[in-house]
């Protein structure tokens, strides 16, 4: 996984709670604790910090996923507003994430390994965006999804979620309908 989620969720961590917080999730994840917004890292190392963080908190892990999906939307706004500045809403932002986005990810970071997005027009001004990830961090994207509706106005919300991977959150469907 990209080190610049690690950093950011460490920073997430610190302004949140504090830095004896990070010290303390650090410590209590056995994981090296030292990351560059550049590298690669094992994913187990991020489910070890989240798991230890959760321990640390007493916030459950779904809910930190989900709060550090929003988070991490606002941190990537502010370092890459030319992705989101061409689009007028989620929809349209959301439909070129796999072809704009995510290539540009590959680019950059040849060993990078993002989920794979498909959306979806039905009727209504309804869509629906597929999350698919070996990882299961759905609750990491939805947190990024909903960050997103409200980017760009808070036009589009979610207003399902249905998990096609039987339990195991590696195939999503997220119900995007007008606010």
């Amino acid at each position: 996984m990209m080190g610049m989620v690690f950093t950011e969720l460490l920073e997430m961590v610190e302004s949140t709670f504090s830095f004896s917080t990070v010290d303390a999730v650090i410590a209590r994840s056995g994981t090296r604790g030292t990351y560059t917004s550049v590298g690669n890292y094992d994913d187990a190392e991020l489910f070890a910090i989240v798991g230890a963080l959760s321990a640390e908190t007493g916030v459950p892990v779904p809910d930190l996923l989900h709060t550090y999906g929003r988070h991490l939307f606002h941190r990537f706004y502010a370092m890459y507003p030319k992705f989101f500045d061409i689009h007028a809403d989620a929809p349209t932002f959301l439909a070129g994430l796999e072809t704009h986005v995510h290539t540009e990810v590959r680019k950059l970071y040849p060993v990078a390994r993002p989920p794979m997005f498909t959306l979806e027009a039905a009727e209504n001004g309804t869509y629906f965006l597929e999350y698919r990830s070996e990882r299961g961090l759905w609750k990491f994207a939805h947190g990024l999804l909903e960050a997103c509706c409200l980017h760009y106005g808070g036009a589009h919300r979610v207003a399902d979620i249905t998990d096609r991977s039987g339990g195991e959150g590696t195939w999503v469907r997220f119900e995007i309908v007008p606010a």
